[in-house]
């Protein structure tokens, strides 16, 4: 058989290979071109917000539960190893990103939140039923920790399909449901448990979320074409390592994670110890959690104008100074001041992170590894933060001050890295980035 090609054999792989351009071509025009609105991507706008109020509601109630475990079923056990149970939580919170994002890249939005749907509302229902250590631990670090993972990271990275000028703004209002559930959930907790008890206030909790994750479900779609799974080194995306910006932020994120949290932990924790009245003692996290709302929408909405980056450095600097400034509350009014402020400057953490991760993400596809890579990285500092500020509190024979200078000065040395991916990436003063 002769080694050369026939004229048709010629015609036919010219074809299919001028096919292949155009397919190729035609994947990158859509991936370069943003709606930038429409109905599709208004409902799936509507999708994420009732998504991350569900999941980010759940997370919330971590400060709730370590002060509810301490005071009745786990009464007696240090506040460091109770809060193994939140930072294992808030570890598989983060560290599944680096694999749901993966996956959303590669089936869309609408499976993992599915699968983290039924997760919340499984674990929910599981730690109403819990009485010792392990069983919580189970049922709210793990299980919940894995559920709300698969509804956090698709229902954030889909909006970055839509939207391109109007991105910040987009996840400002999607991370403003974060905020809605963040400060509803643990009211709704803290008013049920005394009427209800424990175990059914958790129930209803669970029954809410039903309700709200079905049309978050249903109403979330994806645009950009999908990826394959391809080999599983591929489930995380190491490309933008490669990128110096990217490393800095990444590395600031992880050093902000020991400090980040801390104050949701606990603030509950030292109103009740300082004696403060009850209402200020169940409406901390709350309130902190209503400063967080403005705190994601107002950033976004001027990221888009000033430069995500540029916001985000800004937010967490000043985030580190008002975090130390929680020495200084002698009283509940100092206390609800701090809280909301300390609320509105963390905020933007959450909501601009998926903005600064899409500039280092020249293609889009892959923006969902890259970001859940983001996240991943974070997750081995939330899992150590709470117990060694727990561990800070029970060696200092009642005094916040430790815990409270080791998060502000994390915090603080993570914004300068901030500062640091800022300069690299834009050495003028006063330019949009």
């Amino acid at each position: 058989m002769s080694a050369t090609p026939t004229k048709l054999e010629v015609d036919h792989a010219s074809i299919s290979k001028e096919h292949s351009g155009s397919e190729s071509a035609d994947s990158a025009t859509e991936e370069q071109y943003y709606p930038e609105g429409g109905r599709d991507a208004l409902l799936t706008v509507t999708g994420s917000f009732l998504a991350n109020l569900v999941q980010f509601g759940v997370v919330n109630l971590i400060g709730v539960m370590q002060a509810q475990y301490a005071t009745d079923q786990l009464k007696g056990m240090s506040q460091s190893k109770i809060s193994w149970i939140g930072t294992v939580l808030l570890f598989f919170y983060f560290f599944s990103g680096a694999f749901v994002g993966r996956i959303f890249d590669a089936v869309g939005p609408r499976i993992p939140l599915a699968v983290g749907s039924f997760l919340i509302v499984f674990g929910l229902m599981m730690v109403s039923l819990c009485k010792s250590y392990y069983q919580f631990f189970l049922a709210e670090g793990i299980i919940l920790g894995i559920g709300n993972a698969l509804v956090f990271y698709p229902a954030l990275s889909v909006i970055a399909h839509w939207y391109d000028k109007k991105r910040g703004t987009m996840l400002g209002v999607s991370t403003a449901g974060a905020s809605i559930g963040a400060v509803a959930y643990p009211i709704a907790m803290n008013k049920l448990i005394p009427l209800v008890g424990f175990p059914w206030a958790v129930r209803i909790v669970g029954f809410i979320s039903a309700a709200l994750l079905v049309p978050a479900t249903l109403l979330t779609k994806s645009r950009l074409p999908r990826r394959d799974f391809g080999k599983l080194s591929d489930a995380i995306d190491f490309g933008g390592f490669r990128d110096a910006r990217y490393c800095l932020f990444v590395i600031g994120a992880m050093i902000i994670g020991f400090g980040l949290y801390n104050p949701y932990f606990y603030s509950q924790t030292f109103s009740v110890l300082e004696g403060y009245n009850n209402n200020v003692s169940d409406y901390i996290v709350a309130i902190q959690n209503a400063g967080s709302l403005f705190g994601r929408i107002l950033p976004g909405i001027f990221a888009d104008k000033y430069g995500a980056l540029n916001l985000m450095a800004i937010s967490c600097t000043l985030g580190g100074v008002v975090l130390l400034c929680w020495m200084s509350v002698v009283n509940p009014a100092g206390l609800i001041i701090w809280g909301a402020m300390y609320g509105f400057f963390s905020g933007a953490f959450i909501s601009l992170a998926p903005a600064c991760v899409s500039r280092f993400t020249p293609d889009m596809s892959k923006y969902g590894g890259r970001s859940g890579l983001f996240f991943g990285m974070i997750s081995f500092a939330t899992l150590a933060s709470a117990p060694i500020a727990g561990a800070l509190f029970d060696n200092a024979n009642g005094s916040f001050n430790g815990m409270i200078i080791f998060s502000g000065v994390v915090y603080l040395v993570g914004a300068a890295l901030f500062w640091a991916a800022r300069f690299v990436g834009q050495p003028r003063l006063l330019a949009v980035y």
